[in-house]
């Protein structure tokens, strides 16, 4: 990963293999997780800036990117697990969590099983299911995505071309892509296993666990704005922000309000 500022690659060993970490920047020690199928590359746009303020720990979380893929399945817990000893190599007592997604998922999980490590909370488009909504979820969409069944003895989401690409978002970029290919090529088994087994967790059910400030944030065309109200019931004391004219997360369509919102959350 490259950023403006000057910062380092680390490698957290662990019995499931190495975590990658990208460390930048001065300030408050900030932890950013991303969403399954993607990498810590997912916060480049927000990255510089903030980095101006906090030390941000950019991970790719097991199974993605830079990071090993695990030798087995993982639930929800053994993600959590795997940032803790990860925060525990890097001598990190506490941390801030900005998660996106499924690391927003991970975020809430990671807060409410050791809150003594967590001091604030920041999410970015949190999926608030439970399991009955989960599994409706998982078997209306991503079952429905994945139709490659010759690659594995599971089926997963086929890998298509650039011009397929395009010809789906005439705004992709061709850098995005060929990043977004390389990691699917590399990890859409894992993919899937972690999909299948996210939407099974009780979202709804642990975000009542959390206790630290906690910052909701949905773009008002995220897919799953529908749970925002449940995230904000659950997560007592949470701040929800529904912005307007974001057709995604917005750490990626509006990154200079995600940082400021951030900022002045954390301050």
């Amino acid at each position: 990963m490259t950023t403006a500022l000057q910062g380092t690659e680390h490698y957290v060993y662990r019995r499931d293999g190495r975590v990658y970490v990208y460390r930048v920047g001065g300030g408050d020690p900030t932890i950013f997780l991303h969403a399954v199928g993607s990498s810590g590359e997912t916060w480049s746009p927000v990255l510089d800036q903030l980095a101006r303020h906090l030390t941000c720990y950019n991970i790719d979380l097991p199974g993605f990117d830079h990071s090993d893929i695990p030798p087995r399945q993982y639930s929800a817990d053994d993600y959590a697990q795997a940032l803790v000893d990860v925060m525990d190599a890097l001598g990190l007592e506490q941390a801030n969590l900005i998660g996106d997604h499924t690391g927003a998922l991970l975020s809430v999980v990671l807060a409410g099983k050791y809150p003594e490590r967590v001091k604030s909370v920041i999410l970015d488009g949190l999926p608030a299911w439970d399991p009955k909504k989960g599994k409706a979820i998982w078997e209306r969409f991503f079952l429905a995505r994945f139709t490659d069944t010759t690659s594995y003895h599971l089926s997963v989401d086929p890998l298509i071309t650039w011009e397929e690409a395009r010809a789906k978002d005439p705004n992709m970029k061709r850098e995005a892509w060929e990043r977004a290919d390389r990691i699917h090529r590399r990890s859409r088994f894992w993919e899937r296993l972690t999909q299948e087994k996210s939407t099974s967790f009780d979202v709804v059910s642990a975000a009542a666990n959390v206790k630290q400030p906690t910052l909701l944030l949905y773009g008002d065309g995220d897919i799953l704005l529908w749970g925002a109200a449940t995230a904000n019931e659950q997560i007592k004391g949470s701040v929800l922000k529904v912005i307007p004219e974001t057709p995604g997360t917005v750490h990626t369509v509006r990154p200079d309000l995600f940082v400021q919102e951030v900022l002045a959350f954390i301050s």
